[in-house]
């Protein structure tokens, strides 16, 4: 019996352990069969996690392949506060790495939150990313970071972008899908403190980086035109100004400046109204500059011819149902006397030659009341109302540039057509599109929209804005080396309750060279000071500033300074004009001295004539010494130091620069206020940048 018990006992006790052997292999069959895939993803999330890797945004460059935004790759720092272990060593790290204090990273620590950013967007070192790594609650991850290696300048039209990496304005905005890239991905190893202390990288997808934009601005232009307009808006006590540099033939906008500006590219200033582009968004009522239109379209269906006399009734007329008035009284002037001293009583009588349906198809035809289609957003069609909405004054008024809405853009685009032998061409901020991946180029080549008036009337228009700063109110636009053409305007401020009393815009609209035209360049100024209010004292003056600027600073106006007609024979002896040199490199210069029999001493070894003593256009004797100074490689001793150049004239600056080896940039017109470098100190690059204003010469 009891051997029977014993028995019974060893089979329990076998059958107990088949039973518990049998489950564990059907659990083991069960974890390591079926339910692998389950487990194995349980166990992957829990010591991998999948991170997204930003691409590199795309560059934003100008004309000539400088940088206006570049991407860098930075670390940001993050800290899951209830992971932390010892605050007063994250505390003491991170401060000591990202040069904050040890309050603010404390303050952090103690949030309830489970997830605090440090810092974004900060440069580290390899050895300061893996001592902070190995803090438990503190994460390192890659973001893109977004310079601007000119700063301000053209801040508008570059934009800039949020901490999401997207276009927030300007290019930056419009081109975003374009310059954004595709976002790629890694798998990183973690502890169970959720910390990747090596850092060590399993599988990855690189991101695809963003394309380049290259735009059609010269950024050198585009400081000279922002560094001039803030001194004239400032001048003339203006709420703002816009300025417009734009090439003829080809539509391409080559500065593009506004004041006041935004300040600041954080984030959050996108809800500054001053990142708004107003020279494409904002309408006015152009003033004088239309009366271009109105000439374009009598003259071209010949309806009225230059030499047709009006009656300017002493500067005050009544018309229909409008009073019209003029600034400066005249008697009986012909239509082209009407247009150079811009009589709104001429204008508006030779107007009513034309039908309204026959105006308003020509005011259409040079583009008013529809986009432009350049390459920004927020482009404003303009107003232009429908015919049967007309009143009896409307065709009278719009005349000489009321009852109608422009932007700057469609205004200085107008001007380019008649500039360009009256073909109308879409203004063109972007050049290309650059794959850097694929090697592929997407140009956008000028458009051509239409044809809108003929190349005779074209000539003569161009003609009427000639004698404008021969004779008439733009005088103050004259350029002593260079045929210059153009209109002033003088439009009081309208709103919808009717002209602001005492508030003007002051502007002007002018080409060069007059002959060939190749520069369009509009300024226009709101609300400057009473004595301002004249597009002919305060914007004109800035207008023959900024063609003095690009007249030495590029290549536009080659082969037209009228100093530079000159024959390719020996100069007869005695007085003579100096031919003009700039531009000219070494060997050019010196085949076309021999061949006029000069001499000439160069002053520097290669590179480009920058300045010449004397000046072109300066009187001479055949057997003068002609100085020229080049810009490029000079002898001069290492650690040469800059010369002091301030007060002096522009021209003499570069002189003095190159005669002290070194290169002169500049900025502005005029005589020199501030130098960087300071004068002693050496130039690592062996560049001298020099801003100029006309007030410096009594500060000097």
């Amino acid at each position: 019996m009891r051997k029977r018990k014993k028995n019974l006992r060893v089979y329990l006790v076998g059958c107990l352990f088949v039973v518990a052997t049998v489950t564990l292999w059907v659990r083991l069959v069960q974890v390591q069969v079926f339910g692998r895939s389950a487990y194995a993803e349980a166990a992957r999330r829990q010591g991998e996690v999948k991170r997204n890797v930003p691409p590199s945004r795309g560059g934003i460059f100008d004309r000539n392949g400088r940088p206006l935004a570049l991407s860098i790759r930075s670390c940001s720092i993050s800290i899951h506060p209830r992971d932390v272990k010892n605050r007063s060593e994250v505390a003491s790290v991170l401060s000591r790495h990202l040069n904050l204090s040890s309050s603010v990273i404390r303050k952090k620590l103690r949030s309830t939150s489970s997830f605090v950013w440090v810092k974004r967007q900060c440069s580290l070192s390899e050895k300061q990313r893996k001592e902070i790594r190995a803090l438990a609650g503190v994460d390192v991850r890659w973001e893109a970071d977004r310079v601007y290696p000119y700063g301000r300048t053209a801040n508008k039209i570059v934009g800039f972008i949020g901490h999401d990496n997207t276009g927030m304005a300007g290019i930056e905005a419009a081109f975003d899908k374009e310059l954004a890239g595709a976002m790629g991905w890694e798998v990183v190893q973690i502890d169970g403190a959720y910390r990747s202390r090596g850092y060590q990288t399993y599988a990855q997808q690189k991101p695809r980086d963003g394309k380049h934009v290259v735009l059609t601005i010269d950024v050198r232009l585009q400081e000279l035109t922002e560094h001039e307009l803030e001194r004239t808006v400032k001048a003339t006590n203006a709420k703002s100004g816009g300025l417009i540099v734009m090439h003829c033939e080809t539509g391409d906008i080559l500065a593009l400046a506004e004041f006041p500006s935004a300040a600041s590219r954080a984030p959050g200033s996108l809800a500054d109204s001053m990142w708004t582009i107003r020279s494409i968004s904002w309408i006015y009522e152009p003033g004088s500059t239309f009366k271009l239109i109105t000439a374009g379209a009598l003259l071209e269906t010949k309806k009225v011819r230059s030499f047709d006399v009006f009656d300017a009734e002493n500067g005050r007329a009544v018309i229909g149902r409008a009073t019209i008035s003029d600034s400066h009284p005249h008697g009986h002037l012909t239509f082209r006397e009407g247009f150079v001293f811009s009589s709104n009583i001429v204008m508006a009588k030779a107007s009513l030659n034309l039908s309204a349906r026959e105006f308003f198809e020509f005011v259409r035809l040079f583009g008013f009341g529809a986009r432009t289609g350049v390459r920004l957003l927020g482009e404003s069609p303009g107003r232009v109302a429908p015919v049967e909405q007309w009143s009896r004054r409307t065709q009278i008024t719009m005349a000489f540039g009321q009852e109608i809405a422009v932007t700057p853009l469609q205004m200085i685009n107008a001007f380019a057509a008649v500039a360009n032998e009256g073909v109308l061409m879409t203004p063109r901020i972007v050049k290309s599109v650059v794959d850097e991946n694929t090697g592929r180029i997407d140009e956008f080549e000028p458009v051509r929209v239409r044809r809108v008036i003929s190349k005779d009337t074209s000539r003569r228009l161009r003609d009427f804005c000639r004698s404008v700063v021969e004779e008439g109110t733009g005088t103050k636009a004259e350029v002593s080396f260079v045929a210059v053409s153009g209109k002033t305007g003088t439009a009081e401020k309208a709103t919808r309750n009717g002209y602001l009393r005492d508030k003007f815009i002051a502007s002007f609209i002018g080409f060069a060279p007059h002959e060939d035209p190749k520069i369009v360049c509009l300024i226009m100024l709101d609300e400057p000071d009473y004595y301002y209010r004249f597009g002919g004292v305060s914007a004109a003056p800035l207008f023959a500033r900024v063609n003095e600027a690009i007249a030495y600073s590029s290549s536009f106006y080659d082969g037209v300074l009228t100093h530079d007609v000159i024959e390719d024979a020996r100069l007869a002896p005695g007085p003579f004009k100096a031919p003009n040199f700039l531009r000219l490199d070494r060997a050019r210069a010196m085949e076309r001295a021999r061949k006029l029999g000069l001499n000439v001493l160069c002053k520097g070894e290669e590179g480009e004539v920058v300045s010449q003593d004397p000046d072109p256009g300066v009187a001479m004797n055949s057997d003068d010494v002609i100085r020229l100074y080049l810009n490029g490689r000079v002898s001069k001793p290492s650690g040469a130091r800059t010369p002091d150049l301030r007060g002096l004239p522009m021209r003499l600056a570069k002189r003095r620069a190159v005669e002290a080896g070194f290169r002169c940039d500049i900025v502005g017109t005029g005589f020199v206020a501030s130098q960087r470098p300071e004068p002693g100190k050496t130039s690592k690059n062996g560049v001298v940048r020099v801003y100029c204003n006309d007030k410096a010469r009594n500060d000097g």
